[in-house]
């Protein structure tokens, strides 16, 4: 069997919170900047509005992890994740697909749909292996906090706060 360090070491060993949340942050902007210098209406905006919208539940997740619960990536990305990433696609469903053009908004959403496909895939992967090996994950993010704890003076600094 695969090691949980091992399937959650992109995001807790590569990205970490702050490459996970420059990722969120670009792909805001981008989609902020296509819904002002577009006036494409309709199915088109309405999906991005929408399906885009959506993801700002990461940033809460992520201040509330960091503040109250583990502070670990792939925690924000098994718990907000799939409440993003499900809704998203029922809402590309209710269009139909309908929602790409050659617009700023119809551009972000085939980005979109990439990234939220890629993420998606490797979401439904982690969040059944999360379900399946609950008392293994909470271990190994155990584990991490004391291996963070010691290398960093993590612990200290929120301490002092």
């Amino acid at each position: 069997m695969i090691e949980t360090k091992h399937i959650f070491f992109m995001e807790d060993r590569i990205f970490k919170m702050p490459g996970l949340y420059l990722l969120w942050t670009c792909i805001y902007i981008a989609n902020f900047v296509a819904l002002i210098v577009d006036d494409t209406y309709g199915a088109v905006r309405t999906f991005n509005v929408l399906g885009n919208g959506l993801s700002v539940i990461y940033t809460g997740s992520a201040g509330f992890n960091a503040i109250y619960g583990n502070d670990t990536p792939s925690t924000l990305l098994v718990i907000p994740g799939p409440i993003h990433q499900y809704a998203f696609w029922v809402i590309f469903a209710y269009f139909r697909g309908d929602v790409f053009s050659n617009s700023p908004i119809g551009v972000m959403n085939y980005i979109s749909c990439i990234i939220v496909g890629l993420f998606s895939v490797d979401m439904v992967f982690k969040t059944w292996y999360v379900t399946l090996n609950t008392k293994t994950y909470l271990k190994y993010v155990q584990d991490r906090k004391l291996e963070l704890e010691g290398s960093s003076g993590v612990e200290e600094s929120k301490s002092d706060a």
